[in-house]
C-alpha cells in the first residue's frame, strides 16, 4: 500500500513553502533542546509534543500565538512543567504567561491557528486517557490500522530537516501534520460509542484483509485511496465509516461483491440497507454498533 494522504478538514498549509525554508532552521535548534530534556527524560512524550507545538506557533506568531485566554477546558493533567525556558517570548507574551505551567497554557488558552480538540488531545495525552504512540516517522495505512484496532492512535513529530522544508507527503507542513494527529485522536476518544464502534470496526477490517478479501479491489488505485482514507484518516461516527466503506466497494466493484461479503455476518441486513432509503438509523445503527461493540470482545 502506498503511504496515507493523512487528508481532511483541518486546514492543510499553515505557511508557504518560501517561509518554511526560513523558519525551519530556528524551529530545529530550539526544538533540540527540546529533544536533549527528552533524551534525558526530564521530559514526558506529551511535554516534548508540546514544545513542539509552542515553537512552531511562536516562531510563527511572536507576539500572539497564545491566543485568547477565554477558553473552557479544564482537564487533569500531568504537564505541570514550565513553558521551555529556552524559547525566545515577546514582553507581552512573557507577561500572560508568567507563573502558568504547559498544563495551564493548554487548559486556559485558545492558541493561535489552534482547534480546541487539539488542547484536549494533548492534556489527555499526558494522563493517558489518550493513549497514542509517539513517532517520528510517517506510518503506513495498515500499520495506523493495526494501531487502531488495538485502541491507539499515532502522533508524528517530524523532525528531518529535509522532509520538514517541505510540505509532508506534499499536502501539510509539519506543524500542520502534528496537529491533524491530535485532531483525529480526539475524534477517535472522545466519545466512548464512537471509540468502541469504531474499534471493531478496524478489527474487523484488519482481519478481512488478512484473508485477501480486497485484493482485488485493492489493485484499483482510487479504490486502495479511499480504503486507505477510511482505515487510517477517518475517524468518525462508524456507521458512518460503514457506508463509506459499502460507498466505496459498490463504486469500484459491484454491490453484489458487498452483499456476499457481509451475508455471513450476523447483521448483513443492516448492512446491505445502509446508504438506501429504507435503512432507519434509529433503530439499525444500535443493532450495528452494537455489533462493532462484540467485535471488540473477540
Amino acid at each position: 500500500m502506498k503511504s496515507s494522504s493523512r487528508s481532511g478538514r483541518f486546514k492543510k498549509k499553515l505557511i508557504s513553502l518560501d517561509s518554511l525554508q526560513v523558519e525551519v532552521p530556528k524551529f530545529l535548534d530550539l526544538f533540540h533542546k527540546s529533544l536533549e530534556l527528552f533524551t534525558q527524560k526530564q521530559i514526558s512524550e506529551a511535554e516534548l509534543c508540546a514544545h513542539y507545538i509552542i515553537i512552531a506557533l511562536s516562531l510563527r506568531y511572536p507576539g500572539t500565538w497564545p491566543g485568547s485566554s477565554n477558553t473552557t477546558h479544564n482537564i487533569e493533567h500531568q504537564l505541570t512543567g514550565p513553558i521551555p525556558a529556552h524559547i525566545p517570548l515577546e514582553p507581552n507574551v512573557r507577561k500572560r504567561l508568567d507563573g502558568l505551567s504547559i498544563g495551564d497554557l493548554f487548559n486556559k488558552f485558545a492558541l493561535k491557528s489552534t482547534p480546541p480538540t487539539i488542547n484536549r488531545a494533548l492534556l489527555n495525552f499526558s494522563t493517558n486517557k489518550y493513549p497514542l504512540e509517539l513517532m517520528f516517522k510517517i506510518p503506513t495505512p495498515r500499520e495506523v490500522l493495526d494501531q487502531q484496532k488495538n485502541g491507539r492512535r499515532c502522533l508524528t513529530l517530524i523532525t528531518k530537516e529535509k522532509q520538514m522544508r517541505d510540505y509532508i507527503l506534499g499536502e501539510r507542513d509539519y506543524l500542520g501534520f502534528c496537529l491533524h494527529d491530535l485532531i483525529h485522536a480526539d475524534h477517535f476518544y472522545h466519545s466512548n460509542l464512537s471509540y468502541q464502534g469504531q474499534l471493531g470496526l478496524y478489527k474487523l477490517l484488519a482481519l478481512q484483509m488478512d484473508k485477501g478479501v480486497f485484493d482485488d479491489l485493492l489493485k484499483n488505485e482510487k479504490f486502495e485511496a479511499e480504503f486507505e482514507y477510511i482505515i487510517a484518516d477517518m475517524n468518525a461516527y462508524p456507521i458512518h465509516l460503514l457506508k463509506c466503506l459499502k460507498s466505496a466497494i459498490v463504486h469500484y466493484g459491484n454491490e453484489d461483491f458487498f452483499n456476499d461479503w457481509v451475508k455471513n455476518f450476523p447483521v448483513a441486513n443492516h448492512l446491505q440497507r445502509l446508504n438506501q432509503k429504507i435503512y432507519e438509523p434509529r433503530e439499525e445503527d444500535s443493532i450495528l454498533l452494537a455489533w462493532l461493540n462484540d467485535l471488540t470482545m473477540e
